[in-house]
């Protein structure tokens, strides 16, 4: 597998030559591959040395055809699906209790909110077994309570489809970062006036499919 230079300083979504996920998960399917093209790590929102700024703040801009997935305020699962139809699915490679220690990511939260262990819960979404979109998000404890329970739950299932049918959703803070030629994006979503923080970075697999889609 060819490396994009700098990305294994990353610590996020691995895979190594063997094909197993960095993170201890199964062995990729028979058959199932990772391109060349993608780095073998794929940040997440634990990943060392990114730079998050607010979107109004990045300088230089992405590409307008990258700012229509950035700054899309709709429902990033529904787009895909759309996209991909029945190939759709999401690929867990992690979900487990942590205590993050990164000062940066630690201030999204409220201060009693962030000494809090949280669920850390990382996938990608796919379009069959080509990854379009590494996702990782983090919700704290406190946040698990109640109607969000079920959040533990999800399996296969993707988080987005479950925070945009709930009415009571809010979404703040977005912001942008970039590294190795891969953009992503972060926000703060309130649900019942809970919070909890999802990251996603564009891959480009994806970009490539929307570009083959965008000249038929």
């Amino acid at each position: 597998m060819n490396s994009t230079p700098g990305a294994s300083r990353l610590r996020g979504f691995s895979f190594d030559g063997s094909g197993h996920s960095g993170l201890g998960q199964s062995p990729l399917a028979k058959g199932e591959q990772v391109s060349a093209t993608f780095p073998p790590t794929w940040p997440g929102l634990d990943a060392s040395g990114l730079l998050w700024k607010p979107a109004a703040e990045v300088v230089p801009r992405p590409a307008p055809a990258l700012q229509s997935w950035l700054l899309d305020p709709g429902s990033l699962t529904a787009r895909l699906k759309a996209m991909a139809g029945s190939q759709f699915r999401v690929r867990v490679l992690e979900e487990a209790w942590v205590h993050p220690c990164s000062p940066a990511l630690l201030q999204c939260f409220q201060p009693h909110v962030a000494r809090q262990r949280m669920w850390s819960r990382k996938v990608l979404l796919q379009c069959g077994q080509t990854p379009w979109v590494a996702a990782h998000s983090l919700i704290p404890h406190s946040s698990m309570q109640g109607p969000l329970k079920r959040l533990r739950r999800l399996d296969e299932r993707p988080l987005g489809e479950f925070l945009f049918r709930e009415p009571t959703m809010q979404r703040f803070q977005l912001e942008l970062t970039h590294d190795d030629g891969i953009w992503g994006r972060r926000s703060l979503f309130y649900l019942h006036g809970r919070p909890l923080l999802v990251a996603e970075f564009f891959l480009p697999a994806l970009l490539q499919a929307a570009r083959s889609e965008h000249a038929r």
